[in-house]
């Protein structure tokens, strides 16, 4: 027998090191430890046995230039331990959890994520956005990628995934093609929350705010809104919760909480709540007072009664847009930045009377990348209503200081009483880059009720009166069709369909009716119409989100006065291609019931 040559002794003790060192890599793994220890011993018994063959089969001929002498197979195999090869081949497992693989889908959450898995050790989790160079992930088995805040809302993105093991070897590259959308996704998890209001909570009327986190996920299935991960209390007589949104006012791919309350602080002045999320932990506040910012002004204006979350400077940050409607009516916008919300307004509006501030909106009409406002007065010209439209300048966000200047267009209700503008909403429903506007006048034609959309171009909103819009769909006799309005893809072809409630329909039952768009026109029919369970529910306060990752925008819907005033939610999550097609929302995959009199559904976070 040949005896074993120097550079082979070598290559028994870096045999054994390497055995150590795979034995202390995987003592972090709880889940099949012995398994993959009994693996890896396997594979490294394998190369020794290997190595003793060749060292009795090869000439000792010790110079690794020449091809199979011993030198030669001492130096491939040293190199195939050194690098891994000879102990994993095996390439890695990857999933993405939040973005659908077969369709287009709308991120709402402030990361991608995922999980990943190996045979023996995962590297790391790589991901390309729009063709660029792979960046590393935050963890690896189960892995999160912070999406850049410089994302608009309504825009579309491709995205790449892969990830590799210690030993190079690669998985299967996943493709995808998303549109950012609101990001109401409160503990990172990568899918959307939900927040629900009881107005009425206790018996002064504090308002109260659920937060549910992961409905449908991991066998969370609450049937109560006391089982909700959050609950926030309200002060006395504060109507804490009459308006709330979900958006990251901070940056920090977490989305927070905005609450208005706008009879509170006495003399009806109004306060807005800011609730920063504290990462995966989300919203951990139990009182209003708690709150991280909250916002005030000096005068009786309600300010609270209308809010809504955007990007007026173009910052990538979202800024907080809160409204009043009593005396002249205000309009304040708080710029949102890494540190947090800035309590002084960047822009503050003084309205012409009329509830100006009874709703707002933002959304980027004219595709600039900067948000503009949208604020209803729906008492103007005898409860006619009238909408102001603002254009954002730019980096300095809206500039204007009141109604007679600086209004890049109006519009006026059709006729006497129809509250033109008492309901709006924004987002790119025909897929053309620019934020279109739906708008409702529940108290069209008798209480009939309309809703409108108007589609944004490179000038914005370029209809002159109501009757331009494209479609005007109404109700039937006294129902105020146009009361709650949504926008969401619920058969996931990429436009959005079209929600319109009617809360007094038939002795206010309530009503919710779904409107397909498939790229041409708003359909004129409904494809699903929801009827309030009885009598006096009040349902349809709704909204829109795809709380499940499929790439199908779900429903979440409430009837605030179900059993004597409890109040209800009703969760439908969408079968995929057909989109909701329930008729009655006890057909609903989730119902979350609440104690009496708190009034819970009364308003959603959208």
């Amino acid at each position: 027998m040949i005896p074993l040559s120097p550079r082979l002794k070598d290559l028994k003790s870096v045999l054994f090191r390497n055995l150590f060192t795979k034995i202390h890599g995987l003592v972090g793994f709880r889940i099949n430890l012995r398994r993959r220890f009994v693996r890896v011993l396997n594979r490294i018994l394998t190369v020794c046995f290997v190595c003793f063959l060749f060292t009795q089969c090869v000439k000792p001929v010790y110079n690794p230039e020449i091809a199979f002498s011993k030198a030669w197979w001492e130096t491939e195999i040293l190199e195939c331990i050194l690098s891994g090869r000879c102990l994993d081949s095996t390439p890695p497992l990857l999933t993405v959890t939040n973005l659908p693989s077969a369709h287009e889908g709308i991120l709402e959450s402030g990361f991608i994520v995922g999980t990943a898995s190996d045979d023996l050790l995962l590297a790391q989790v790589l991901v390309s956005l729009d063709g660029d160079v792979y960046q590393p992930a935050q963890g690896a088995q189960a892995w999160r990628f912070l999406v850049p805040s410089s994302w608009k809302s309504g825009s579309l993105h491709t995205v790449s995934v892969k990830s590799v093991d210690f030993s190079g070897n690669s998985s299967s590259i996943l493709n995808f093609s998303v549109r950012k959308g609101k990001n109401k996704d409160v503990n990172g998890d990568g899918l959307p929350d939900v927040a629900i209001t009881s107005s009425f909570f206790s018996t002064t009327k504090n308002g109260e705010i659920s937060v549910f986190y992961g409905i449908g996920r991991g066998g969370y299935n609450p049937t109560n809104r006391t089982m909700a991960q959050t609950t926030i209390t309200g002060s006395a007589s504060s109507s804490f919760g009459y308006v709330l949104s979900l958006g990251d006012v901070n940056a920090d791919g977490y989305s927070d909480l905005v609450a208005g309350a706008s009879y509170e602080y006495g003399g009806n002045i109004g306060k807005v709540y800011v609730f920063y999320s504290k990462g995966q932990n989300g919203i951990v506040a139990a009182t209003d007072t708690s709150a991280d910012v909250i916002l005030t002004n000096a005068a009786a204006d309600q300010l609270g009664y209308a809010l809504s979350l955007g990007d007026v400077n173009g910052d990538g940050i979202t800024d907080i847009a809160a409204s009043g409607y009593t005396g002249s009516g205000t309009v304040r916008i708080y710029a949102g930045s890494a540190s947090g919300v800035n309590t002084t307004p960047i822009t503050s509006i003084t309205g012409p009377g009329s509830n100006f501030g009874s709703a707002l909106e933002l959304g980027d009409l004219n595709g600039d990348g900067f948000c503009d406002l949208i604020v209803d007065a729906n008492t103007y010209s005898g409860g006619a209503g009238r909408i102001y439209i603002f254009h954002s300048t730019g980096p300095a966000g809206i500039t204007t200081t009141n109604t007679a200047s600086g209004v890049a267009l109006t519009l006026t209700g059709e006729a006497a009483s129809n509250n033109f503008g008492m309901s709006l909403q924004s987002a790119d429903i025909n897929r053309d880059g620019f934020e279109d506007l739906a708008v409702g006048a529940p108290g069209y034609l008798g209480n009939q009720g309309a809703a409108y959309v108007f589609y944004g171009s490179p000038t914005g909103i370029t209809a002159a009166t109501p009757t331009s819009a494209t479609p005007k769909l109404t109700g039937s006799t006294t129902e105020n069709f146009g009361g709650f309005l949504a926008l969401g893809d619920v058969n996931g072809d990429g436009y959005l369909d079209f929600l319109s409630s009617s809360l007094s329909f038939a002795g206010s039952m309530g009503k919710a009716s779904v409107y397909h768009f498939s790229g041409a026109v708003i359909s004129g029919t409904p494809s699903t119409v929801i009827l309030g369970e009885v009598a006096g529910d009040v349902y349809g306060t709704a909204g829109f989100s795809d709380l499940n990752g499929d790439g199908f925008a779900d429903l979440i819907s409430a009837a605030q006065s179900n059993t004597a005033g409890a109040g209800k939610a009703y969760i439908h999550l969408s079968p995929g291609g057909t989109g909701i097609t329930a008729s009655t929302p006890t057909a609903g995959n989730f119902i979350i019931t609440s104690s009496a009199s708190a009034a819970f559904g009364s308003m959603l976070a959208r």
